[in-house]
């Protein structure tokens, strides 16, 4: 659960964004500010995992104070820009946040605000997750993260494939068989492709397989194709429920994207399996070094049996923990791993 800071000195725009933030991620503890010295005061506490803060409060006679800690708590703040032009703080500053534009035609915009901060978010969720070890604590590089991931129950697979990805996922589902746990697969592919696609992984594994959208995932385990075109977070519905979010990566040329799926889900606290098959670019990269940082595995198909062993070698070079092993190898351990907590955890090996 995550402590959310946000700072304004309208009540109207706190309300409006503890709103928006409770819809997004359900359980929070949220903390508020009407000044910029109560502000940094909580700040300075060093519990807040994300402040959220108006710029309106950046140009009080405390708002130097309030700029030099949020630099501080770099890559953990977004800024509200309610002033026009906004206020106080230099893009070319090193610890410049992410600044979500509030105002339209000199008024501010609340709808403007919601359309724009689930990727703001988004963003800030999965550069956190690669800063933070899975205690919450010591920024240390990324290698030292993926060294040592922890060995309890999986919650969900989650799949990431490109060029070439398509007959190494009929291969995974034909050797995987019925699957223990949700299994959710971003192949990067268009909108008007992915249906098919999960009917054709159906016919020739013989598994219940589907496309889905946003909305919550069937409660259980089965295997979802992300319709195709769009970018996705996963987070948790109030139920504890899987819940996709549909999104827009800025930027982004290829999706659905690996990396802000497995980001989010280590984000929302999820214990993932991330499987990376072949395809081009390194999609999926960061995001699976994120689930490893948070306790999660990490596998990667084996480079010469790819099409293109682009995404998963990107994903070996930063997560040292991440396994290389062959497609049926991928299958075998991912029907064993979800066992790691009964009796027969001692009787199999986990390399």
């Amino acid at each position: 659960m995550s402590t959310v800071l946000v700072a304004s000195p309208s009540a109207f725009l706190r309300i409006g964004l503890l709103q928006q933030l409770r819809r997004r991620q359900g359980s929070m503890v949220p903390a508020e500010a009407a000044t910029a010295a109560e502000a940094v005061r909580i700040l300075a506490g060093g519990e807040i995992d994300l402040a959220i803060v108006d710029d309106a409060l950046l140009a009080t006679p405390t708002g130097d104070r309030l700029v030099a800690t949020i630099e501080r708590h770099h890559g953990r703040t977004l800024v509200i820009a309610t002033r026009e032009p906004p206020h106080g703080m230099s893009q070319a500053r090193t610890g410049m946040p992410r600044v979500i534009p509030g105002v339209v035609d000199g008024v501010l915009n609340i709808g403007a605000i919601a359309r724009s901060l689930p990727a703001a978010l988004d963003e800030v969720a999965v550069e956190r997750s690669l800063r933070r070890s899975p205690g919450g604590a010591a920024r240390a590089p990324i290698a030292h993260h993926c060294a040592n991931p922890s060995r309890g129950r999986s919650d969900i697979v989650l799949v990431a494939a490109s060029t070439g990805g398509p007959s190494a996922l009929s291969l995974l589902l034909q050797q995987l068989g019925p699957p223990r746990l949700p299994v959710v697969v971003a192949q990067h592919m268009p909108a008007d492709r992915t249906a098919g696609f999960a009917q054709h992984l159906a016919a020739e594994s013989g598994l219940d397989v589907i496309e889905r959208g946003a909305g919550d995932l069937p409660s259980h385990a089965q295997v979802t194709v992300l319709r195709g075109g769009s970018d996705y977070r996963l987070a948790r519905g109030r139920a504890g429920q899987f819940r996709l979010v549909a999104t827009e990566v800025a930027g982004n040329v290829f999706h659905p994207s690996a990396d802000l799926l497995f980001g989010s889900a280590a984000e929302a606290g999820m214990t993932v399996i991330a499987v990376v098959l072949s395809g081009m670019g390194d999609d999926g990269a960061r995001g699976a070094a994120a689930v490893a940082a948070r306790g999660g595995r990490v596998l990667v198909q084996e480079f010469a049996s790819c099409v293109v062993a682009g995404m998963p070698s990107a994903t070996r070079a930063v997560c040292a923990s991440a396994i290389v092993a062959s497609v049926p190898e991928i299958a075998e351990r991912l029907s064993r791993w979800p066992m790691a907590n009964n009796q027969l955890a001692a009787a199999i090996p986990e390399d």
